[in-house]
């Protein structure tokens, strides 16, 4: 089997790594159109991507993203608050 996975960045990397732990045999390719894979993660809060999968609190969130902390509290605010309203 080959499997082709157009985009080189994270969803496309993820789709990769999907295909060869189901079918571990299939010849996987990554087709991406730029020079640079995975360039838009790289630069997604200066090489800090997906912080908030290690923070327990919207403090430890800003702390660990100082460019974009006030904004990142906000919208974590207003998200626990619709959230709650529901």
């Amino acid at each position: 089997m080959k499997i082709a996975i157009i985009g080189g960045g994270a969803a496309g990397f993820f789709a990769a790594i999907a295909a060869k732990e189901n079918y571990p045999e299939a010849d996987v390719v990554i087709f991406e159109k730029s020079q640079k894979l995975l360039s838009k993660v790289k630069m997604s809060g200066g090489g800090r991507c997906n912080v908030t999968n290690a923070c327990d609190s919207i403090d430890e969130l800003c702390k660990a993203y100082p460019r974009g902390g006030r904004s990142l509290k906000k919208a974590f605010y207003i998200f626990i608050l619709v959230q709650y309203a529901r």
